[in-house]
């Protein structure tokens, strides 16, 4: 059996979203990862996938127990991110056997899709459609339009500033929302996520994320994977540092296993267009 196939497919690639996918974690959805794409493959006119996929993936995150949701936790959001300049997709909707069931509208403006779950849950025997003819020729796992959940266990506390107890729990519950994204059998290759990646909402920001050493901030120095940075607790700890600092902008945190382990599954590999 190929596992790492598998733990790709069955994560938001793994980790990526790709389910995106994530996913491993990513925890993203990508539109490509939810179909299993094929990279030999072109996207076509009209991109599905089964909507039962992303239906039991949100219903498996739900079993994440509470206490492992106060420091870290998902945020279903689903949504269009266009990151190659591109257009919108034309139409996004239900199908089944090639006809349509239900339309679902999306705002042209952020991308976002009201009511996705509750549609998806209502046909789970549907294909999620995507008519999207000005990416046509492009690979099937081209993420020039990216189709993300909201599957990320992000850290609750945006404020920039983390003790280090927080971070450890923190690092520590994102394995549990992981594990929900992994087939059954596979659960038990599941990585610690002791490093945190920080995603800027403007994407050509610099990390600033510094490490408090005897009460001075020290800048870190962080691997950049697809367009987050991702920085070491353990080399916090290590260094008996006293906390976190975030600057730079609005941003998300979040646990995630080290850089190697995300590219070795799918995670983090440079598609897009």
């Amino acid at each position: 059996m190929d596992h790492s196939k598998n733990f790709t497919q069955g994560s938001t690639r793994m980790l990526r979203s790709k389910l995106t996918t994530s996913i491993f974690l990513t925890c993203l959805f990508s539109v490509p990862t939810l179909a299993a794409a094929n990279s030999t493959e072109k996207r076509g006119e009209t991109f599905c996938f089964p909507t039962k996929k992303a239906v039991k993936i949100v219903e498996d995150l739900s079993e994440v127990k509470d206490k492992h949701r106060n420091i870290v936790d998902v945020d279903i959001d689903p949504r269009f991110l266009i990151k190659d300049g591109g257009v919108w997709p034309e139409r996004f909707y239900l199908a089944k056997d090639g006809k349509s069931v239900k339309n679902l509208p999306f705002s042209r403006e952020d991308g976002r899709v009201d009511n996705f779950m509750a549609s998806a849950r209502a046909y789970p025997e549907t294909d999620i459609c995507i008519d999207d003819p000005t990416r046509a020729d492009r690979p099937a796992d081209d993420e020039g339009l990216y189709f993300e959940m909201g599957l990320s266990p992000f850290f609750h506390n945006r404020s920039g500033t983390y003790e280090m107890e927080e971070l450890k729990e923190g690092t520590k519950d994102g394995k549990n929302f992981y594990k929900k994204m992994i087939p059954g059998a596979l659960t038990m290759f599941m990585p610690d996520t002791d490093y945190l990646a920080v995603k800027y909402e403007d994407r050509s920001a610099p990390l600033r994320a510094f490490a408090v050493l005897d009460g001075v901030e020290t800048l870190m120095e962080g691997e950049k994977v697809k367009d987050f940075y991702v920085i070491s607790f353990e080399d916090m700890e290590a260094w008996k540092a006293e906390g976190l600092v975030v600057k730079g902008g609005p941003y998300n945190l979040q646990p995630v296993p080290s850089p190697s382990i995300m590219r070795r599954f799918g995670w983090g590999q440079d598609s897009d267009s």
